[in-house]
């Protein structure tokens, strides 16, 4: 059967519905005109009652002359059999007038063939008997004839097992499109699709439970397409998952470990590196160990799944830590020497005003205080002395520090 691999025109009249005015007139294959009304009906479902909405299907080809038209209402129940309904607009040609069949062509075929073998054998003919040339010409015939109701048959067959699988699609995508989950997991459980289609029926649907309950070995699937979720996503489907309690001990772990990851639980991570279960995830967290300057996790969880790229990214970054954490100390240092030279400064310029202070007691104190007041001004210039040493002393030491510091960055590899 022809499963409408070519364009036609459609028309759609006598009708209010948005969907098929913005359609109206335009070449479509026969496919599509299923997929459309089986949009529109779902659309129609969540808006309407039954039998509310109608519309006349017209189909035209490229000569305008009309094939088929058809009056349907709109909406019908999900789980209706469009490519049933619809069926007659799979013809690709007009009626016609007349009983030409395909056996009228396969007999003037048969009758072809048959002129070219006589016209083969003529120059025999005198020496064969008509007896014999009957035989033969009816033998030939009976042998074409089996040969080519074997080749229609065979066409017919294959035909109709094509109609077969696109009338199960049709159905399962209405349902699907309808939001009916279990039916479409029904339907194809009827339809003998295998567990493995039904599990990702689910899961692009966003049915993580269903697709578990559906085959409790497809965790691996189940916790790949998570993975390729935002965090958010992730975060409420393994929660979701969690609360179904549908997983075994080990598999909880699993869901265990990508909640830690998502929350940065960086202590449970480290527990049970041994129990991570794939590569993508362990690759996710040596990414987050780095992150958080974990590297000697980082390095014991690359032991178990191995990534060259993160193996030299972690002791790129653990390098450059390390390098940063001594130029950081070298820096410090400097400020340090900066803030202790201010110090020393200071405290060099409070020794030269106490001295002039000194020297103005000698001259111009008259008072009989006079020895009293330069004894005080002599204490106070020594205590100055004292904390100018104890400052030069811890410039010293700072001075050679950053030295050591300074080698320490100039020597790291």
């Amino acid at each position: 059967m022809n499963l409408g691999t070519k364009k036609s025109y459609y028309v759609f009249s006598k009708t209010d519905i948005k969907k098929f005015k913005e359609e109206n007139n335009k070449p479509l294959e026969y496919i599509d005109l299923i997929k459309l009304v089986i949009d529109t009906n779902s659309e129609l479902l969540k808006l309407y009652e039954l039998n509310t909405k109608s519309v006349e299907i017209s189909k035209f080809n490229k000569n305008d002359c009309l094939i088929h038209s058809q009056l349907l209402k709109l909406p019908l129940e999900a789980d209706t059999d469009f490519d049933k309904i619809l069926v007659n607009f799979n013809e690709t040609k007009p009626p016609k007038i007349g009983k030409a069949t395909k056996v009228d062509k396969a007999t003037k075929d048969l009758t072809v063939i048959n002129d070219k073998a006589n016209y083969i054998e003529r120059k025999d003919f005198e020496k064969i008997s008509i007896k014999k040339i009957s035989i033969i010409g009816f033998s030939f015939m009976t042998v074409l004839i089996i040969v080519i109701g074997f080749v229609l048959n065979q066409s017919i067959n294959r035909g109709n097992s094509e109609q077969e699988k696109l009338s199960q699609e049709l159905i399962i995508t209405q349902l699907e499109t309808s939001g009916k989950y279990d039916k479409v997991a029904q339907k194809m459980k009827d339809f003998n699709y295998p567990k493995k289609d039904i599990v990702n029926m689910y899961l692009e649907n966003g049915q993580f439970v269903n697709a578990l309950k559906a085959d409790k070995k497809a965790i691996t699937s189940v916790l790949d397409k998570i993975d390729t979720m935002n965090n958010k996503e992730q975060q409420e489907v393994l929660n979701e998952l969690k609360k179904a309690n549908i997983t075994s001990k080990k598999e909880s772990i699993s869901l265990d470990l990508r909640l830690a990851l998502l929350n940065k639980d960086i202590d449970f991570l480290k527990k049970n590196i041994k129990s991570v279960d794939s590569q993508a995830l362990s690759d996710r967290i040596v990414k987050l160990f780095i992150d958080e300057k974990e590297y000697a996790s980082a390095n014991e969880q690359l032991k178990f799944f191995a990534n060259k790229a993160l193996d030299k990214q972690a002791k790129q970054a653990e390098h450059d830590d390390k390098k940063q954490a001594l130029t950081n100390k070298m820096n410090e240092l400097k400020k340090a020497i900066s803030d202790t030279q201010k110090q020393l400064d200071g405290k060099n310029t409070q020794l030269s005003d106490l001295h002039k202070q000194l020297d103005d007691l000698n001259k111009n104190d008259k008072s009989p205080d006079k020895g009293k007041h330069v004894d005080d001004k002599n204490k106070e210039i020594d205590n100055a002395n004292k904390d100018k040493n104890k400052i030069s002393d811890i410039l010293k030491d700072q001075q050679g520090k950053e030295k050591e510091a300074q080698k320490a960055v100039d020597d790291f590899k």
